[in-house]
């Protein structure tokens, strides 16, 4: 990754600061136990990786017997150590430090997935709660709508399906109060799976929009692929190592003895160069070769769409600022009408119907604000776990 310059790191300081207090805050104990173990098993599995050219140490032992009745025993240790591989020794060192962080990435990835799931879904609950409210506010409209058709059905002027309509739409509203009443509790019992903590104390990060440059910079799925391409290198670098000649250095230290013959000790060392002769190395070797190929034009495939994802979400948050700037239009007219209306009706020319109506209209639309204001929040917290 490129360094970052100081005016990169201290903007994301409040999220690295989130990121580690939240995890141990938000995530239950068993999400974070199950991350740590993941991280244990991913520096053991470094190590193994690390170390796995150095062959091991072999102790081997025999009693044998032959047709005269002469037993033979022999107990040796033995070793044949690769000491040069044409690369392979320092590829596979290599290897295993950049499979590390390919691993801590992606275990990293694992975990903001589960956060931003919490935090999103945390966000569609709020969501839910305002559109309750809302369709509180758009049932009370809708009587004050029957109410209306009613008296003027009574009086004739007016048929009965206009009468009829308005009814259904009050029933509408009434079955889509319990639709969104189901669509919280799913949203809860899914913040339940990840938490042990009550949704209600959750507190949501207050993040701003970050750069391009910066999101671009520090996304995790760039990164990875990144880290990948090196793992790849590596791999095709070992595999290419396994083909040619390799020089290693041999030795045996051992005990014979014998009914026939006083037992003593023995050793022998010497150097062993090997080649193997594979008909199908060429095609092993191109193999890897292509994963490395495959795994750079991923990465430029990637850039394209977190680019791509970056634009989406400034492009829906602009739509959310636009439509809030013409609720915030509409409640200055609704204020308006709501002036005259009341000096109407405090006049005898309007009902309290008539002001109920557009208090209540006006309050959906307020609420419609905080609406947009938690999707751009949300927009805003997807990228920043994507980091």
């Amino acid at each position: 990754m490129k360094q970052l310059s100081k005016l990169t790191l201290l903007s994301l300081i409040p999220l690295l600061a989130f990121s580690s207090e939240q995890t141990s805050q938000v995530l239950s104990d068993t999400k974070q136990e199950i991350i740590e173990l993941k991280q244990k098993q991913i520096e053991q599995k470094e190590q193994y990786n690390k170390y796995d050219w150095l062959s091991d140490i072999n102790l081997n032992g025999s009693i044998k017997k032959d047709q005269d009745s002469d037993t033979t025993r022999d107990f040796n240790l033995s070793i044949s150590q690769d000491i040069y591989k044409f690369g392979g020794i320092t590829s596979q060192i290599d290897y295993a430090k950049q499979l590390k962080k390919m691993e801590s990435l992606s275990l990293s990835i694992s975990t903001k997935e589960d956060l931003d799931t919490i935090f999103s879904t945390l966000l569609d609950a709020k969501i839910n709660e305002i559109n309750l409210e809302q369709n509180k506010l758009n049932v009370l409209n809708s009587e004050i709508d029957i109410r209306s058709k009613k008296s003027e059905y009574k009086a004739g002027e007016l048929g009965i399906s206009d009468l009829n309509d308005a009814i259904m739409t009050k029933n509408t509203l009434s079955d889509t109060q319990k639709e969104l009443a189901l669509a919280k509790l799913v949203n809860i019992n899914t913040i339940k799976k990840y938490t042990s903590k009550n949704y209600k104390n959750i507190e949501i990060p207050s993040v701003k929009l970050m750069s391009k440059e910066i999101y671009l910079q520090n996304a995790t799925s760039i990164n990875y692929i990144k880290v990948e391409n090196e793992v790849n290198n590596s791999l095709y670098e070992i595999k290419k190592s396994d083909y040619l000649p390799s020089l290693a250095v041999t030795g045996q230290y051992g005990y014979q003895d014998s009914s026939t013959i006083d037992g003593d000790d023995y050793y022998n060392y010497g150097l062993n160069l090997s080649m193997p002769l594979s008909y199908t190395s060429s095609n092993d070797i191109e193999q890897t070769r292509l994963d490395y190929l495959i795994s750079k034009k991923e990465l430029n495939d990637e850039k394209v769409s977190s680019e791509t994802t970056y634009d989406e979400k400034v492009l829906t948050i602009k739509s959310y600022e636009e439509r809030i700037l013409l609720a915030q239009n509409d409640i200055k007219l609704y204020d308006e009408l709501l002036e005259v209306n009341e000096e109407e009706y405090k006049a005898g020319y309007k009902t309290i119907d008539d002001v109920d109506t557009i208090r209540n209209s006006k309050m959906i639309r307020a609420l419609d604000i905080k609406l947009y204001k938690l999707n751009i929040q949300k927009q805003i917290l997807e990228l920043y776990f994507n980091i």
